[in-house]
C-alpha cells in the first residue's frame, strides 16, 4: 500500500495512468470435437472485457456459449431410432491475456482462463440408452490469438482455445471431463 501511495505522489496519477487500456471483444466462431467419438461442431459466441497493464498482460471477464451436434447413433430404446449427440456449454470466468509488440498494427497474444462452465449433454451410454444430463463445472481453457489494428481504438480479434472441462459426462456415478474441446473465434475487438 505504501509503495502505490509513493508512486502515486512521485509520479501522479497521470503517468501512473499512461499505458494503461480497457479491451472489449465480442467474437463468434465455431466449436470442435476432434477427440471423442461424439465428433461434435457447432456455432460459438464469446465475450472479453479487460483491463491492459503496460506490460501487455490484461485480465478480464469473459463469457462464452457454444451448442454442438455430432455424430448420429442408434437408440436402443427406440428401435435403433437414429439420435444425433450433443455437447453444449456455457462458460463465465476470468481470462488473463499476455500481448506482444503492442505499438504495432498486429499483436499476437496468449491467454489462460478459468470460469465456471454450465454443461448440457445428450450422448448413449455403454448400453446405447440415451442421457441428457445438465452438469456444471469448473473449466479451464487455454487460447492464443492476433489482433489486427485498422486505429488506435478499433481492430480484429481472431483466436483459437483449447478447452477442458467445459462439458462433463456422467457413467454410473463416474464423473469425468469430455475430451479436450476447440474453438475458433472472430470478431471486433475494441481499445479504450
Amino acid at each position: 500500500m505504501w509503495v502505490a501511495v509513493v508512486g502515486v505522489l512521485c509520479v501522479g496519477s497521470e503517468g501512473l495512468a499512461a499505458g494503461w487500456n480497457g479491451y472489449a471483444s465480442l467474437g463468434a466462431g465455431i466449436t470442435l470435437d476432434h477427440l471423442s467419438n461424439f465428433r461434435t461442431k457447432g456455432p460459438a459466441l464469446h465475450g472479453y472485457l479487460g483491463v491492459e497493464m503496460p506490460q501487455g498482460l490484461s485480465v478480464g471477464l469473459l463469457a462464452e456459449i457454444s451448442e454442438t451436434w455430432g455424430q448420429q447413433f442408434p437408440d436402443a430404446m427406440r428401435s435403433g431410432q437414429l439420435e444425433r449427440a450433443q455437447l453444449d456449454y456455457r462458460a463465465v470466468g476470468i481470462e488473463a491475456r499476455l500481448r506482444f509488440f503492442k505499438d504495432k498494427p498486429i499483436t499476437p497474444w496468449v491467454g489462460a482462463r478459468l470460469s465456471k462452465s454450465w454443461g448440457s449433454t445428450f450422448t448413449p451410454d455403454d448400453v446405447g440408452t440415451w442421457m441428457r444430463e445438465n452438469i456444471d463445472t469448473t473449466s479451464m481453457a487455454f487460447r492464443v490469438g492476433i489482433d489486427g489494428w485498422f486505429s488506435q481504438r478499433w481492430g480484429v480479434s481472431v483466436s483459437t482455445g483449447f478447452q477442458f472441462c467445459d462439458v462433463k459426462l456422467t457413467a454410473n456415478t463416474l464423473q469425468q471431463c469430455a475430451k479436450l474441446m476447440q474453438s475458433v473465434i472472430a470478431g471486433p475487438v475494441a481499445r479504450f
